[in-house]
């Protein structure tokens, strides 16, 4: 699993040179001298860029399972999907499935994530400078409970549920990569794949903050 360094079709390429046939030949034909196959892929079709734009862009599938028999008689239902290219050139390949076990409700904390939202300190002192009566005793423990229920809801508002916006964003990201792969040469398509990523890029921040802080706790 990885970078081969060259297609096996030549629709697996757009923009450049065209690949000699020989190239793709010579790749293909290793792969049947040594009984190996492509494994079923998800996700990104071309998972390359040279990171060019207009009509210097060239995007192309060098990123690939190559597996055998003996292997897929073992993991029958192992599939590789191609991620997004976010951090790199190239796409992350994952294998699948993964068995991830349901985690457990956490008591509520305070995430420091919220602190890299604009809108915290503006929501935080709305609350705690709202209108309160009673005496100081009553009055600290009630803004704190009050707090506690608006923050609640602010995170349910401006972040919801963290994984499910990582999820959207994804998705987001991914159609744009992929209307941009059609067209590598529309300067206003790959401008919105950038403006995409900025936004996962941030969602990725808040959610490795949220683990972080879960892993001290």
């Amino acid at each position: 699993m990885g970078d081969f360094n060259c297609i096996l079709r030549h629709n697996e390429k757009k923009g450049g040179l065209v690949t000699r046939t020989s190239v793709i030949n010579d790749f293909s034909d290793w792969m049947d001298d040594n009984n190996l196959f492509e494994a079923d892929a998800l996700g990104r079709k071309y998972t390359c860029t040279n990171s060019q734009s207009s009509t210097h862009r060239i995007i192309s599938k060098l990123d690939r399972a190559i597996i055998n028999g003996a292997w897929l008689a073992r993991f029958e239902n192992c599939r590789c999907k191609a991620h997004p290219r976010e951090v790199s050139d190239h796409s992350t390949l994952i294998g699948y499935p993964f068995v991830v076990p349901r985690p457990n409700r956490a008591p509520f904390r305070v995430q420091k994530m919220w602190f890299l939202h604009s809108d915290f300190s503006r929501m935080v002192s709305d609350s705690w400078n709202a209108p309160s009566h009673g005496s100081p005793d009553f009055i600290f423990p009630f803004k704190m409970k009050r707090l506690k229920v608006v923050m609640k809801d602010w995170n349910l508002r401006v972040f919801g549920n963290i994984n499910s916006r990582l999820k959207q964003d994804q998705l987001c990201f991914e159609t744009a990569v992929r209307n941009s792969d059609e067209d590598p040469t529309d300067t206003v398509k790959l401008n919105v794949m950038k403006e995409a990523m900025d936004i996962l890029s941030e969602t990725r921040l808040q959610k490795a903050t949220m683990l972080k802080q879960k892993s001290r706790n």
